[in-house]
């Protein structure tokens, strides 16, 4: 479908819309057949992951390695929850994109290493001119591979099984696991493809790689590698604490700069909130979306693109029902998809972000039975209040326990805004909850890349997220 042609739900469409919760029930079915539309496309080989559909104005169609690692994470999580009815589907997809994955590890291309970012579909190289290397790419692939291989071990699968996934001297996962081990600091271009240097996003799914990776090593008998890991992701964890700006009152997403856009100088950038989001794991807890510093980057940004784009004034459907504000990369943002036009745009992805950040820190608050309020998080803790069915007075020193009023209405304001995030997802959509990359600051309309994978994935993990904070509203 060509981009252009891609109308989303604009305002004077409003009427046509269902409500959320009826959208709920028919959008995560259309997430995935999103998502199984981009796999394995019949001009490519099995196991290729196509970022988009969208062959001109952009050029999406081919498989990154973070895209492609991040799209098999979410079906590795639908295997793991028989979502779908789809078990043996989903398990053939994994098979094809193992045997992908060696074929690119193997594929000599210009970066040299496994932090090449993209392939044609049909496992050749990319070779012109590109922001490489992108070292998050090898991170996230061996983070799925690594809870893929889990599970096939709970299933009775025994070592031999795992063979193109883990060895003593190679297999897909160890050699991921050994080059972020090796080369963690090294300088590599962030998850925008836009600057070089150290960045937030790559460097906390590095962490959780090697975290999982340890305790997969471990239970596959490689003492040494576990032992590697685990030091390592320790230097990672000392080392994120420099992307803090006390004088910002957020995370910086990238340190270092070293070639690349030179523009971007705030340093609040939705990449930092995207790597929170995608790396929770019960191996490595350091960095979620309770921790205070982190719920004082998504104040802040939400703070920025609430003014920043038009689109946002309109604040409520025509049901009633509250939008939060549409959610961009970071401000200064020129980056469209569509060629002539340099204006930054809320994209999807983004926006269903801040839902997800949203819903797990009502889960994880939840689960702790407690939340202490600081300085940081006091803030957007009483944003998420306001986006609640009711409110209380929250105030800084205060320790709510579960079965308080103060620490039941931030719960429900916590869901209460992840709602009304998904809700602006909701509103831009198009036929079939269809979504590109982009929809536009001003009229709400789709652009760049349409039906991207990457969206399709986001959305359809938050809709996974909703349907487990539901209990606690219910509560």
């Amino acid at each position: 479908m060509n981009t252009s042609e891609m109308q989303a739900s604009t305002p004077s469409q409003d009427h046509k819309l269902p409500t959320f919760e009826q959208w709920l029930n028919h959008a995560e079915q259309n997430m995935l057949y999103g998502i199984l539309a981009n796999i394995s496309p019949a001009d490519g080989k099995p196991g290729a992951v196509v970022a988009s559909p969208s062959r001109s104005n952009p050029d999406y169609y081919y498989h990154w390695t973070r895209d492609s690692a991040r799209t098999m994470g979410e079906v590795v999580r639908l295997a793991q929850t028989h979502a779908f009815g789809m078990s043996a589907k989903f398990e053939q997809m994994m098979k094809d994109y193992i045997e992908f994955s060696v074929l690119n590890q193997q594929t000599p291309n210009p970066s040299g290493h496994v932090g090449e970012p993209k392939f044609y579909v049909d496992g050749d190289a990319y070779e012109e001119e590109w922001g490489r290397p992108q070292n998050d790419g090898p991170a996230q692939r061996a983070l799925t591979l690594t809870r893929w291989a889990h599970y096939c071990l709970s299933k009775g699968q025994t070592v031999d099984d795992l063979s193109l996934l883990y060895q003593a001297n190679g297999g897909v996962i160890k050699t991921d696991l050994e080059f972020i081990a090796a080369h963690w600091q090294d300088c590599c271009f962030d998850v925008w493809e836009e600057v070089k240097g150290d960045h937030f996003y790559t460097r906390i799914l590095q962490h959780v790689a090697l975290c999982e990776g340890a305790e997969l090593a471990a239970k596959l008998g490689d003492e040494a590698a576990q032992g590697r890991y685990v030091e390592q992701a320790e230097a990672i964890k000392a080392a994120m604490a420099e992307f803090w700006c006390e004088d910002a009152g957020y995370y910086l997403a990238t340190l270092n700069r070293n070639g690349g856009l030179d523009y971007k100088t705030s340093g609040l950038d939705i990449a930092v909130l995207l790597g929170v989001f995608q790396s929770l794991s019960a191996s490595a807890s350091y960095l979620t979306a309770t921790d205070d510093k982190v719920l004082a980057t998504a104040y802040a940004l939400y703070q920025t693109f609430d003014s920043l784009f038009a689109v946002n004034k309109t604040r409520h459907s025509s049901h009633s029902e509250t939008l939060a504000p549409g959610i961009g990369r970071y401000p200064e943002d020129r980056y469209s998809g569509t060629d002539g036009v340099e204006t930054g745009n809320p994209w999807f992805l983004c926006t269903g972000t801040m839902a997800g950040i949203c819903y797990q820190a009502a889960l994880l608050f939840s689960e702790k039975q407690a939340l202490q309020v600081t300085r940081l998080n006091l803030p957007f803790l009483r944003l998420a209040m306001s986006y609640g069915e009711s409110q209380c007075e929250i105030n800084e020193g205060e320790r709510y326990l579960m079965d308080s009023v103060g620490f039941r209405k931030v719960i429900h304001g916590l869901i209460g805004l992840g709602d009304a995030f998904l809700r602006r997802v909701q509103f831009h959509c198009g036929e079939n909850d269809s979504m590109s990359e982009q929809f536009h600051y001003q009229s709400g309309e789709m652009l760049s890349a349409g039906n991207l994978t990457w969206s399709y994935v986001n959305i359809l993990s938050c809709i996974g997220l909703k349907k487990q904070v539901s209990s606690l509203k219910d509560g």
